[in-house]
């Protein structure tokens, strides 16, 4: 036994912890800085571990005596600190588990500690018992994962030093060895605690094993009755439609996008695959170990990117990049919007700031790409870039032709351009390149939006994005009323301003909404190249209705308290539901359990709509949530018999619930189906009294339900009272009805009817490019009789330089004309 240390630290342990307090804040400064800032800490951290293991050698310090723990503890510390600095510059592992951080922290204390172990209390050597055994894997994993680097690291040993940190693991585990050896194994408390606690994370590790072996099998399983079962739709969307449920689940999916498994090759032993995911790989010894054991999951790559979209609503970070965007973050969001309440009406622009926080000199310039939620059925009417310091407009062309400028430009050019795409479920994808590095970019994109109804009140919403990080983002928020309401409640952070506004400032939230009293719509209207767009009030109305057949849309949205309700009421009835192997199959008393049963397990349902023998006369009654693939993705096997089938006889759905499927929201849209939706109780109320929603006359008119108006067009020029946003979301609606129907269509005249709007949509985008030449080069033409951007005038807003010129000039003609008469008397006098 060594013998009993002194009261006093040790001159050499006394340097090591100094050392130590120089290291540790380096290696943390390496994890959060640019690559050639983390060399800089590399290289002084090794150079600290070169000189403590000098200093040691040359005073002695490393010979048998008592204070040899304590300085053998402090060396592996220290180059323990530095093989993870080093990691930084030289990646072996990636960002680690924020658990496994915790056990490497406990680790490295509890090693230091050990050199008093003799003088602490008895609690606190039980406890450093404990955390030994518990942490024992930790190091015996990271020696066993760098296994294949060692002969390479004994040969870089001689030449250069830097590599004697892959040994470092198993100076630890030495370390922990003779610890055990030494003041654990041979006092009994100690030993069992020590056991203990080691079969504790032995435990824990296989039983995460165990279940990573189960859930990867019940994954492949599902893959395996998808491929067998053969009904149009997509092996990868009947595959999400039946996996398990869990948060290791989406981990195996992610195998390889996100987390680290090995894969041996023929190039290396232990190698990281190529991935297109916008996330930083993470390194989880325990998914490391259960995907080396019992391998990985099937399911191809693509088909798992396609999977996370679906069931984890993944689809901004699978949006195909031609630029990094790693080290942007989003540090400003100005959110500034007319409300117009009388109209139900409201035009929102959000102006963000992007920055690259990479200020090495050398690198690339990066791409930004911004993922908008929108309110139900909001359009973009506006999109502008600040090129050189000044804002450019957006011009609205064909969406092949934005895609094909965009990707030229920034592909091979790289210079600047800005992008606006629609995408289904209420989403636009925003693109802007360049940001450069240690630089920053503005854009800016407008919103109009109709107001909800919702139990009596209008609810306003801003849209909110997925993108380069916010969370330190600075958020300033103007929101004008034309009329302000009698009774407005603030939302948290608001205040009254100036000249009916409300305002905020503080850090960026978008989790708000702001409630105004509804009042009635006031008689507006807008005319533009010869067509008048009319506001007028909506009401919906109901009609008797006598299905023949009743259609259940079973998925996991259902309880079975309601299933039970309805077909109790339904008694006598004819109720179907359709099975994906049986296909159209009658619910009986005998089979009504087993059905649900089997059909609940659904993750989200895609109901054929196309195999129904009469849809005049059936009802689908469904529960949705926001689950569900789009319907571009689906095969045209399914897709267009689909539409084709709808376009001819709309049919009627009925949702148990508030939140509609992005499937189903692009059919209500398109006015392919008859929609409503209410609680079970409401359902069973219009069953029983055979009245349902009244359909929408197939006309001119443009409803929008859930807002409450209506906007018709027709051939006039008079009265002009109404903002121009009601032409644009008149040929919003206009293009998504024909849209919807016949979803490949690539119609001139719809193209034509959203550029007179300046609206994006399925077929048309926004585009900002730096010059003149580039818009030609590329056949881009602004429509100069067209609505073109939107803009928000009332507030205050300064004119460009160019809108100052053409003021100055304007009031210099007006000038002149008034004043001519008299100019030239005087010069006839003075003659």
């Amino acid at each position: 036994m060594e013998a009993a240390p002194s009261k006093r630290l040790p001159e050499p342990f006394l340097l090591g912890l100094v050392l130590l307090t120089v290291s540790l804040p380096l290696f943390v400064t390496s994890c959060y800085v640019v690559e050639d800032k983390a060399a800089f800490a590399f290289l002084i951290n090794h150079l600290i571990a070169l000189f403590y293991f000098l200093a040691l050698w040359w005073s002695g310090g490393l010979k048998a005596g008592p204070n040899r723990r304590k300085v053998t503890a402090a060396a592996f510390v220290l180059l323990f600190i530095d093989a993870y600095t080093v990691n930084n510059v030289f990646s072996v592992f990636q960002t680690s588990a924020p658990w496994f951080v915790v056990i490497l922290v406990l680790l490295c204390a509890n090693t230091l500690a050990f050199g008093y172990f003799d003088r602490w209390p008895e609690w606190v050597r039980l406890l450093q018992c404990a955390v030994l055994g518990f942490t024992f894997l930790a190091p015996v994993y990271l020696a066993i994962y760098l296994l294949p680097l060692y002969i390479i690291s004994l040969i870089a040993l001689i030449a250069i030093g830097i590599s004697v940190v892959t040994f470092t693991p198993i100076f630890l585990c030495w370390f922990n060895i003779r610890m055990v050896q030494r003041e654990v194994w041979k006092v009994k408390r100690y030993r069992l605690t020590y056991l203990y606690s080691g079969a504790i994370a032995v435990l824990l590790t296989v039983a995460y094993v165990i279940v990573y072996a189960v859930q990867v099998k019940a994954i492949d399983d599902s893959e395996r009755r998808a491929i067998s079962q053969d009904n149009g739709i997509p092996v990868w969307i009947k595959t999400a439609q039946t996996l398990p449920r869990g948060p290791l689940v989406e981990k195996i999916l992610k195998t390889d996008l996100v987390y680290v498994s090995p894969v041996w090759t023929d190039a290396s032993f232990w190698d990281v695959p190529d991935r297109s995911y916008d996330h930083e790989l993470v390194h989880d010894p325990l998914f490391v170990t259960a995907s080396a054991l019992f391998g990985r999951t099937t399911i191809s790559r693509d088909d798992r990117l396609n999977i996370l979209n679906v069931i984890y609503d993944k689809r901004h970070y699978t949006e195909e990049r031609l630029w990094s965007g790693n080290d942007l973050v989003t540090t400003q969001v100005a959110t500034a919007a007319d409300i117009w309440p009388q109209y139900h009406l409201a035009y929102t622009e959000h102006t963000l700031t992007v920055a690259n926080h990479d200020k090495r000199t050398w690198t690339r310039d990066e791409e930004a790409i911004y993922t908008f939620h929108l309110p139900q059925g909001a359009v973009v009417t506006s999109l502008s870039l600040w090129i050189n310091g000044r804002e450019e407009k957006g011009v609205l062309t064909t969406r092949q032709k934005a895609t094909r400028a965009y990707t030229q430009i920034v592909g091979v050019e790289r210079h600047d351009p800005s992008v606006v795409h629609w995408q289904e479920g209420d989403r636009v994808v925003v693109r802007v390149f360049p940001v450069p590095a240690a630089g920053e970019r503005k854009f800016k994109i407008g919103i109009t939006s109709p107001l909800s109804v919702e139990k009596g009140q209008l609810c306003y919403q801003p849209a909110w994005f997925e993108g380069p990080p916010h969370e330190d983002a600075s958020y300033e928020a103007t929101l004008r009323m034309d009329r302000w309401p009698a009774d407005i409640t603030l939302p948290a952070g608001f205040r009254n301003g100036s000249q009916h506004t409300i305002t905020r400032k503080g850090d960026y939230d978008a989790n708000w909404e702001l409630r105004l009293p509804t009042v009635p719509i006031d008689n507006a209207a807008f005319n533009f190249n010869g067509q008048r767009y009319t506001l007028l009030p909506y009401t919906p109305s109901q009609e008797v209705f006598l299905p023949a057949d009743y259609y259940l849309d079973l998925n996991c949205n259902w309880r079975y308290e309601d299933y039970r309700k309805i077909l109790l009421q339904l008694k006598g009835k004819p109720v179907w539901v359709f099975h994906p192997v049986n296909g159209k199959t009658a619910v009986t008393d005998g089979n009504q359990l087993s059905l649900f049963n089997h059909l609940q397990q659904a993750r989200f349902s895609l109901f054929p709509f196309h195999q129904l023998p009469e849809a005049a006369n059936a009802l689908v009654i469904t529960a949705t949530d926001n689950i569900s693939p789009q319907l571009k993705v689906l095969d045209s096997s399914f897709r267009e018999p689909l539409l084709q089938y709808l376009a001819h006889q709309p049919v009627r759905v009925y949702n148990i619930g508030t939140t509609i499927s992005p499937y189903l929201a692009t059919l209500r849209e398109s006015r392919s189906l008859i929609y409503d939706h209410g609680t079970t109780e409401e359902l069973l109320h219009q069953l029983k009294q055979q009245r349902f929603l009244r359909p929408e006359a197939d006309s001119a008119d443009q409803v929008i339900a859930h807002a409450g108006i209506r906007i018709v067009s027709s051939a006039d020029n008079i009265g002009n009272t109404g903002p121009d946003h009601l032409a644009r979301l008149f040929a919003y609606n206009q293009v998504l009805q024909q849209m919807g129907r016949h979803v490949a269509t690539d119609s001139t005249a719809l193209i034509n009817t959203a550029t007179k709007a300046c609206i994006v949509t399925p077929l048309s985008s926004l585009v900002v490019l730096e010059s003149a030449n580039d818009y030609k080069r590329f056949d881009i033409k602004e429509d100069l009789n067209s609505l073109q951007n939107a803009s928000l005038k009332s507030h205050g807003a300064l004119p460009e330089p160019h809108e100052w010129a053409l003021f100055i000039i304007a009031v210099l003609i007006l000038a002149y004309v008034r004043f001519e008469k008299v100019l030239f008397r005087r010069k006839k006098q003075v003659c």
